[in-house]
């Protein structure tokens, strides 16, 4: 989905969340937009769900529809949207600075000297050679991550993106409360869902920063030497001339090997260039052009590669046909009885690790039909042991979401959460529900009420329930789902109103 789009989307779907009233978006322009999307992109098959790349563009289309009359209405609409838009000023800023940078390391020290052997030059390759370390270690990383487990969430970006909007949303609420709580939760669901969006747009930038700065050194170089004349040669309290003739070698020797400036080859030589009291030190032509030519290879040709594909993945994110994570059960209550989503009214439940009590089940299902808005049919199927997870990829695969709107995978928060089990599990919930055809959504519900009744009693039980609750919530967004943590027995008992962790 297009970035711009994906904004709008996000926009629009933290409003419909928050406005049950319809102050800021009404009921009929929300219908409206609805009937004229589903004209526009068509109906599936009856029993079938439209695939990811409809409903991206159905929902992509109908938040378009949304977001133009509600800008004109309310134009804090337009500017929320553009404050969370990677402007293109700060990019051509951080250029600039960068090459400026460059261009001042070159006249650092305000000598005519060069050291072949120090900074500025050997302190950009050597900053930019552990760059590329730390790039390919994270890609590693990443590489033997276990299977299905994805980054926890950026706080910081979070924070970030919460300041910029922070004014905004302060100002909004004090005027109209519900619109500046949808701008708040609409910036904290960009800082998520658009986190990839956001990581290439600061790879691509930095990357470009880093080419700057090298070209801005190479550049001063040669400006000051058409009107200086540099010399350049060496100097060192522990190194002596066969040490420095053999760093030389390593430093200069890949590009001098084909760009016919020929380095020193005796210790006499290395030594002609060792600054003394009484001279040394040779032309700095030569050696000016053995670092551009190493900036250049080493720093400015990677770095605009690694901008390029960060570009590219930026382009692949855009032409992407698959739906965000979390944005299938948002289409499916724009959608469904429109013939894009399938509705059954039947959630299919797989326990795991877990046994959960009839009156469990009730409240499950209460809690479910309050958040839905109307009966929904609970299929209860068969519970996976501890143990069992290599059977879960088969058990989610064998028609678990043919039947069903949407899957629960039950679990119990009196569990502590294991990657190689619970891990394995939930991520084989979530691609098997994105492998499905026609796709399904897929929730994790963490059942509060066997740790709360276990420990009952206990004076210490507000604070552990809330230190057991962030351990799951930061354990599951490591699998690119959010849990929703409910009191099934209190469910069963009350409203669903009054269930925990209700959305």
């Amino acid at each position: 989905m297009r970035e711009s789009s994906l904004r709008s989307v996000l926009l629009v779907k933290a409003i419909e969340e928050v406005d049950r009233a319809g102050s800021v978006i009404p009921p009929g322009d929300r219908a409206h937009a609805t009937r004229e999307t589903l004209r526009s992109v068509g109906a599936v098959s009856p029993g079938e769900t439209a695939s990811d790349t409809v409903l991206a563009r159905a929902l992509a289309e109908r938040a378009e529809r949304l977001v133009g009359p509600l800008a004109q209405r309310h134009p804090v609409v337009e500017e929320a949207l553009g404050r969370t838009t990677t402007p293109a000023w700060l990019g051509v800023l951080l250029m600039i600075a960068s090459f400026a940078t460059g261009v001042g390391l070159s006249a650092l020290d305000g000598s005519k000297r060069i050291d072949i052997l120090a900074f500025p030059f050997l302190g950009l390759m050597v900053w930019n050679l552990a760059v590329y370390a730390m790039l390919a270690i994270s890609w590693l990383r990443r590489r033997l991550r276990p299977q299905g487990q994805r980054p926890a969430r950026a706080g910081w970006l979070q924070r970030s993106l919460a300041g910029r909007l922070g004014r905004l949303v302060k100002d909004t609420s004090r005027v109209h409360a519900v619109l500046g709580q949808a701008l708040a939760d609409y910036a904290s669901s960009w800082a998520e869902v658009g986190r990839p969006y956001l990581a290439q747009h600061a790879r691509q930038w930095l990357h470009l920063a880093a080419a700057a700065v090298a070209l801005g050194l190479v550049a001063g170089l040669y400006v000051r030497g058409l009107a200086l004349r540099y010399e350049a040669g060496w100097e060192s309290t522990f190194l002596g001339p066969s040490q420095v003739g053999t760093l030389v070698g390593l430093v200069y020797g890949p590009v001098a090997g084909w760009s016919g400036v020929e380095l020193p080859r005796t210790v006499a030589e290395i030594e002609a260039l060792r600054w003394t009291p009484t001279g040394g030190g040779a032309n700095a032509a030569p050696w000016i052009h053995l670092i551009a030519l190493s900036l250049a290879c080493f720093v400015i040709l990677p770095r605009l590669a690694l901008a390029a594909l960060a570009r590219l993945a930026l382009l692949r994110l855009g032409l992407s046909r698959r739906l965000p994570d979390g944005l299938h059960a948002y289409a499916a209550d724009a959608f469904r009885g429109g013939g894009l989503v399938r509705s059954t009214g039947t959630v299919s439940v797989t326990p795991y690790a877990y046994e959960p009590a009839e009156a469990s089940l009730a409240g499950l299902r209460r809690w479910l039909s309050g958040a839905a808005g109307h009966d929904v049919q609970l299929d209860r199927r068969t519970s996976l042991r501890y143990g069992e997870e290599d059977m879960a990829g088969p058990a989610f695969d064998l028609s678990a979401h043919r039947v069903a709107d949407e899957h629960v995978l039950l679990l119990t928060l009196a569990a502590t959460p294991e990657a190689e089990n619970h891990g394995a599990v939930i991520a084989a919930a979530r691609d098997a529900a994105h492998r499905a055809r026609p796709p399904a959504r897929v929730r994790v519900v963490v059942d509060e009420a066997p740790y709360s009744e276990r420990m009952s009693g206990d004076a210490t039980l507000a604070p552990r329930l809330e230190e057991r609750r962030t351990l799951w919530r930061r354990f599951v967004a490591g699998y690119g789902l959010e849990p929703e943590l409910v009191d099934l027995a209190r469910a069963a008992r009350e409203a669903p109103a009054a269930a925990e962790g209700m959305p």
